[in-house]
């Protein structure tokens, strides 16, 4: 009964006004999936070590959801540009946001259209740039065409990819099917960006919420290097010789 119900008022009010509702009725979604990065301590320590170390001048999201995370993102105190494709959930961040639109540039659509538009724009800044992207559900990877858009188009930036296999560790990650699952293997689709691999520096058993695995990568050797220096990550190739 509650699931026609929930179809009825979709169709009457549209998913706009009902992402509109959760937002002022439902204030526990505020703080969804447990908090930031999936209420994960540790990748907040990993976002703060790199925003710390290196010289962002803005942040970029692809899969805004509710907000929580972008939120904890604006913490760095440069502007976010962040998408997302769901009508209910864009409705919802917009209400959330609205008080701060000089800062977190929030849009509607395909991850993949929005991060060319943004290279193609004067006003957005081309290096120094961190891509958290977190675009990716159910049948829907966009990851590759995300990935070979911002490497050759902004320089000295880093990505941070959500839900990425962490290996040998017991992270959880997402797997779409054969040739679909975030892992090393699929990053063999872009080896002609010559990118490094950063992993969470602790085990799953230390992290605390949904203990989601993630990735950070570069591109130039500057980049390279201060990753390595951070006490958050370990490389993969120090990792392969543990």
């Amino acid at each position: 009964m509650l699931t026609k119900t929930k179809s009825i008022l979709k169709r009457l009010v549209g998913e706009k006004a009902l992402g509109c509702w959760d937002y002022l009725v439902k204030p526990e979604l505020l703080d969804g999936w447990g908090g930031p990065f999936n209420g994960q301590i540790h990748r907040q320590g990993i976002f703060m070590e790199l925003i710390e170390r290196l010289p962002f001048k803005s942040i970029v999201e692809t899969g805004t959801f509710l907000g929580t995370t972008t939120e904890f993102l604006a913490k760095a105190g440069v502007p976010i540009y962040t998408v997302e494709s769901s009508p209910r959930s864009y409705a919802y961040a917009f209400l959330r946001f609205y008080h701060r639109r000089d800062q977190v540039h929030l849009y509607e659509g395909d991850s993949v259209k929005f991060l060319r538009s943004l290279a193609s724009r004067s006003d957005i800044p081309m290096a120094n740039v961190l891509f958290y992207l977190d675009a990716h559900w159910e049948e829907h990877l966009p990851l590759k065409e995300e990935l070979e858009i911002i490497f050759s188009s902004w320089r000295e930036s880093v990505v941070l990819i959500d839900d990425f296999q962490v290996p040998g560790t017991d992270y959880g990650y997402d797997d779409y099917g054969p040739g679909n699952v975030l892992n090393t293997s699929y990053l063999e689709q872009v080896d002609h960006l010559n990118l490094s691999a950063f992993f969470p520096a602790i085990p799953a058993g230390q992290e605390t919420g949904k203990k989601r695995g993630c990735v950070v990568l570069s591109r130039e050797e500057c980049v390279t290097k201060r990753l390595s220096d951070l006490h958050s990550l370990i490389s993969a190739k120090q990792m392969v010789k543990c």
